[in-house]
């Protein structure tokens, strides 16, 4: 009986070398399939981190502006008001400046 075997083997072996020859690489891609499905899955979970982190700091830096622009609008106000008491000085200063300038014609006239 082991003889039998061994003669089907050796008819059958050069049909399972082409077999194999064409076979592996399937199964080996197979393989690389599964590694890049998951290399790719681990590369969506890493952008996914990314995209939070990203949204985290978007929002951070979203709060910071806000604060920064109430502080200038604050700013803002403070310095028009600044700005309308030194043209009220000036225009007093102004008109001191006038009446000195007429008391002083009249006081050269007299």
């Amino acid at each position: 009986m082991p003889a039998a075997w061994m003669s089907v083997i050796g008819a059958a072996l050069p049909y399972i070398e082409s077999v194999a020859k064409i076979a592996l690489p399937v199964f080996k891609q197979r393989k690389s399939d599964k590694e890049a499905a998951e290399s790719l899955q681990k590369q969506i979970e890493e952008l996914q981190t990314a995209v939070t982190h990203n949204a985290e700091h978007v929002r951070a830096l979203a709060q910071q502006l806000q604060t920064t622009l109430a502080a200038l609008e604050q700013a803002g106000v403070q310095l028009a008001s600044a700005q309308q008491r030194q043209q009220r000085w000036a225009l007093a200063a102004l008109g001191c400046g006038l009446v000195a300038l007429v008391l002083a014609v009249v006081a050269l006239l007299r």
